[in-house]
């Protein structure tokens, strides 16, 4: 439910000799209940405390429609006040966020964010004096993915942050490009009091249709059963054909249009390089990203993880990747290494981490997994 309190954030707070204290502030919002999806750490005003970026993600029973971003302001004393109206108003409906890193994009010495998201592009913000502003590159913005993890890292060693962003991928049913997007229309078809996204797919005739079945779109909306009496008349109703233009009227649309997972090269001067990782990387949807030199040869490498199983029987569970080990060739160019070079994982890898010289895997519903990484 939309006003159930587990969604309140829990915020914890350590007092040097590994106790914690749970917090009884409500986060990230005052005023109502948000179904957050991450968080990211970061002295945005310099102050030396630490200050939040938590995004939100879909609003439950609100597929579709735009979460809004909050930066949260610490006073030094572990109490945290949104800000976001005076110092980031462009967070406000930016999209439904799923990952964001705090970094310094264009050198300066101030921190600032990459937010990426379901329909988004790889959206970047600028702090300047405390204030954060939509700057965006175009080759950036019109990449509208399922994007799922943003990862910051210097991948060619020039001192510019670049960053690896985990997307749908390309072994999937879900194909997209600018000319033929993958759209979801929005909006309360049936009058009823609840939203219809309706996931659609644009095809070379310039139309979209459904991705739902003729019995997925009646479930949802009754009154279809008189427009859809039978399969044979549903077969070549796109989704403008199956509704009016009336209902059509202040329908939401937004698009995706890339699937691929990407490497974002930064160029300087806010020019940036994208190009696609290695077909290894493309074979499930990526959740997880973290980077080291993982091979000992004095660059920095990439592992990624993913996979997603819990989806409808037509769709396939998207069960592709061991994990993927993306050995640096110099200059940001990856390879795959091969299986037998020891980073083999199953499961649905949801978060990587390095620590030392071990790389610690988190996975849904399996154990932690620990490899150990360099020459001794």
């Amino acid at each position: 439910s939309q006003s159930s309190s587990a969604y309140i954030d829990r915020l914890y707070f350590n007092d040097g000799r590994g106790n914690f204290s749970a917090s009884n502030q409500m986060l990230p919002g005052k005023t109502r209940y948000v179904s957050s999806s991450t968080v990211s750490v970061l002295d945005y005003d310099g102050d030396g405390d630490l200050d939040l970026f938590v995004g939100e993600g879909s609003r439950p029973m609100q597929n579709g429609v735009p979460g809004d971003g909050f930066l949260l302001e610490n006073n030094g004393q572990g109490v945290y006040t949104d800000v976001t109206s005076e110092k980031a108003p462009e967070f406000k409906s930016l999209g439904m966020i799923t990952s964001s890193q705090a970094v310094d994009v264009n050198g300066d010495g101030a921190t600032d964010l990459i937010v990426v998201g379901e329909y988004m592009g790889i959206e970047i913000f600028l702090n300047t004096n405390g204030q954060f502003r939509k700057s965006t590159p175009a080759n950036l913005a019109r990449l509208k993915g399922w994007w799922n993890v943003v990862h910051a890292a210097d991948v060619n060693g020039d001192g510019r942050m670049d960053f690896i962003v985990g997307n749908h991928g390309l072994n999937s049913r879900f194909k997209a490009s600018e000319e033929q997007p993958i759209a979801l229309f929005v909006k309360d078809f049936d009058s009823n009091g609840t939203l219809d996204p309706i996931l659609s797919k644009y095809m070379a005739n310039g139309k979209a249709y459904p991705y739902g079945l003729r019995h997925n779109l009646i479930d949802q909306i009754k009154s279809l059963k008189k427009v859809l009496p039978d399969y044979k008349t549903f077969k070549d109703m796109s989704v403008r054909d199956i509704f009016t233009p009336a209902q059509m009227e202040g329908v939401m649309e937004i698009k995706a249009t890339e699937m691929t997972s990407v490497l974002v090269l930064n160029k300087g001067q806010m020019n940036f390089e994208v190009t696609e990782l290695p077909t290894e990387a493309q074979v499930s949807p990526v959740y997880a990203i973290a980077t080291g030199d993982f091979d000992a040869d004095g660059d920095t490498d990439i592992l990624l993880g993913g996979n997603l199983y819990s989806v409808k029987p037509e769709v396939g569970r998207y069960d592709a990747s061991y994990g993927t080990f993306l050995k640096n060739t110099g200059n940001g160019r990856f390879v795959a290494a091969k299986p037998q070079e020891g980073f083999l994982v199953e499961g649905e890898v949801r978060d990587i981490e390095v620590f030392e010289n071990f790389v610690l895997i988190a996975r849904n519903n399996a154990e932690l997994m620990k490899l150990k990484f360099g020459k001794n």
